[in-house]
């Protein structure tokens, strides 16, 4: 997906493992009917062998890999043991060079020449020149506090990126275009919040989305004027993509009044937007645009449904999709092109792909290459796929006859009927489980347990109705219900023993938790937390409190209208009533929580109050508070702990496997951030 920055940075979305955002070729979707295929398949497959948790926490958050717009490189950054190693592959010969490894990698990106490696970290932003690889150099500091931030490379200009700054005695803040060098070219200053920036070249305007009070405007900068365009509303998702000079035509995604998120041409001097192209499926929002490189016009859409579909908007795009789909078979994909499409990069992320399958297309030719093929960084963190697990999408109906969408995973080996099943609910609450290779479904389906992963009402990317239907339903309310519905339906088909059911989910998915344990105390045998709020009133003060810029006021404004209205008293106490931190005492089985101690999303001493009640009523309760991490785990320690508490608690209650063998440095890592265990009994 290439979501406008208008719709990343306002939403208040939660993860355990960051989901890479990937688009595909065009597959037939998977049908209810096809789980009952999946389960025979997997119980007539051999029982999996105990992969060490230490393996499944090595893995991180992914590769990333960047094809240059000149079709010659590939950058390639992979997690290894904590930190990324970035390698360089010359494509014509594909010989891969490692150039440096780091902790604070954060993304990459090309500059639009293929001369430099511009890199985002936690600092500022750094780059590496082609002509000298072995060479990194920091370019620019960047203070989020201060609202300064990367707005990715400038594709008007060889070698540029943008970012904005604040200036010292000026007010507002001031987009700038900066060289490798770190010269900077001021190019629009405004007292409003840019949440998207498309600059222009010396002749052609910038634009700009800024938010306006509850909503955003589209704005067009020109020899020193700035002019609306259009308006979009809250929950619109507007986002630019490219501008089209000789029509004048901005193309931007966007709901623009329809339900699915679409791709549209604006005509710049009436703001008209015109659809282009939306999900022939009629179910599922726009996820990326890719463009041809010369004039900046679509040429891809790409389409994240059940797995992933893309779709090519020229007779030339769609017979390249047609050439690869023979060759390659997979169902999660993100594709990269190069100028003049030399070549298209394709990148498998796929359920049964623990590390991604890079291949390399070549139009000329037709053949497909695999340019990562024996990196260490490959080898290092690759699990054996045929011990993975088969996970499917599956379409149920809820109790209010609202039709949802879902992921189920099967243990190989089980008796679906007699197998224990763990419910996970996603994070968020406006974000959604999608069809990619999922680290903690594959972990509890090789421990011996089904996984269903239900996007609920308020997931995002199944369209508008689907995500506002969740609107001040939270807590003991409809969405709740909606996950007990969805568990019910994979009960009734078959996977999963009624008797040995777990909840497992972080922050909002927490959330889940600790509602269920509360409102139905008889159906779950036990629970596992990770950073959870109690009460979503208390996660957005603490929120504000972190992020008291202007940009949050937008965000407010959204979860004002969709959840609660922290400042009414009268609105915070409806939530409230309804809420796992009012009806806490009402938790009868066993709850295991994580949290992390520099949490700035949820505030540590909210879940810290929440454990010590339970602690002090003599629950049975187990609680790890790591000091260093932040909202997730993020080193191979800390996760490796996460899932040790994961694991042993299903193993425990539900009776699954376990790895029992902990080594030296996870227990002295345990016994430090153990604060709390009382789940003897």
């Amino acid at each position: 997906m290439t979501p406008s920055l208008s719709w990343v940075r306002q939403r208040l979305h939660f993860a355990f493992l960051p989901a890479i955002c990937a688009v595909a070729f065009t597959q037939t979707p998977l049908t209810a009917d096809e789980l009952d295929e999946a389960i025979s398949a997997a119980a007539a497959r051999p029982e999996a062998p105990l992969i060490p948790r230490a393996k499944f926490s090595k893995l991180g958050t992914g590769p990333i890999a960047k094809l240059s717009p000149d079709g010659r490189f590939l950058a390639y950054a992979q997690d290894i043991d904590g930190a990324k190693q970035l390698w360089l592959i010359t494509l014509d010969d594909h010989q891969p060079q490692m150039l440096f490894s780091s902790k604070m990698l954060k993304g990459i990106s090309w500059s639009s020449d293929s001369g430099y490696i511009f890199m985002e970290t936690e600092q500022g932003i750094g780059m590496i020149a082609m002509n000298a690889p072995n060479q990194p150099a920091h370019v620019i500091n960047l203070d989020a506090k201060k609202e300064e931030a990367f707005y990715g490379v400038d594709i008007t200009a060889p070698h540029a990126f943008i970012v904005s700054q604040r200036v010292e005695n000026q007010p507002g803040k001031t987009l700038f275009r900066v060289s490798p060098n770190g010269e900077r070219t001021p190019l629009y200053t405004t007292q409003r919040y840019v949440s998207d920036f498309l600059p222009g070249a010396e002749d052609t305007p910038h634009f700009s989305i800024e938010v306006n009070g509850t909503g955003l405007d589209v704005m067009r900068i020109q020899d020193g004027e700035t002019t609306p365009i259009l308006r979009c509303s809250i929950t619109d998702q507007c986002g630019l993509i490219s501008y089209k000079p000789s029509t004048e035509t901005l193309y931007m995604r966007g709901r623009f009044g329809d339900d699915l998120v679409g791709l549209y041409a604006v005509d710049t001097h009436t703001g008209t937007p015109r659809r282009l192209h939306r999900d022939p499926q009629d179910r599922f929002d726009l996820n990326s645009v890719l463009l041809e490189a010369d004039t900046q016009t679509p040429i891809f859409t790409g389409y994240k449904d059940d797995h992933t579909s893309f779709y090519g908007l020229t007779p030339t795009a769609q017979k390249l999709l047609d050439d690869v789909t023979g060759q390659i078979d997979a169902r999660y994909y993100y594709i990269e092109v190069s100028a003049g499409l030399v070549h298209l990069l394709i990148v498998d992320k796929s359920g049964d792909q623990p590390v991604p399958d890079i291949s390399l297309y070549d139009p000329s030719t037709g053949e497909i290459t695999k340019p990562t093929e024996g990196l260490t960084a490959v080898k290092n963190t690759s699990l054996t796929r045929r011990h993975l697990a088969p996970r499917v999408p599956i379409w149920y109906t809820v109790g209010d006859g609202m039709r949802q969408q879902g992921y189920v995973t099967l243990p190989l080996g089980k008796n679906p009927k007699t197998m224990p099943l763990v419910v996970v609910p996603h994070g968020g609450p406006w974000g959604r489980t999608n069809g990619s290779f999922d680290i903690r479904a594959q972990f509890l389906a090789n421990r011996g347990y089904a996984v269903f992963e239900p996007n609920f009402r308020a997931s995002t990317g199944f369209g508008h109705q689907y995500m506002v239907s969740g609107r001040r339903e939270f807590g003991d309310g409809r969405v709740q219900q909606d996950i007990i519905d969805g568990m019910n339906h994979i009960l009734g088909r078959g996977v999963g023993a009624s008797e040995k059911l777990a909840i497992f989910g972080h922050s909002f998915g927490g959330f889940s938790v600790l509602g269920a344990l509360a409102f139905t105390p008889d159906i779950f045998r036990v629970g596992i937390a990770g950073a959870p709020p109690s009460d979503l009133a208390k996660t957005i003060d603490h929120y504000r409190k972190v992020r008291d810029t202007p940009d949050f006021d937008l965000s407010l404004a959204f979860y004002k209208d969709q959840a609660v209205d922290p400042d009414d008293p009268e609105d915070r106490m409806r939530l409230y009533e309804k809420s796992p931190d009012k009806h806490w005492q009402q938790v009868s089985k066993p709850l295991y929580i994580w949290a992390g101690g520099k949490d700035s999303k949820v505030s540590v001493l909210d879940v810290r109050d929440y454990v010590l009640r339970q602690q002090h009523a003599g629950k049975d309760i187990m609680y790890l508070e790591e000091p260093a991490a932040g909202h997730s785990p993020s080193t191979p320690i800390a996760r490796e702990a996460y899932f040790y508490m994961l694991e042993k608690a299903l193993a425990k209650h539900v009776g699954g496997r376990m790895e029992t063998a902990v080594s030296r440095k996870l227990e002295r890592h345990l016994k430090r951030i153990t604060i709390v265990d009382q789940s003897s009994r």
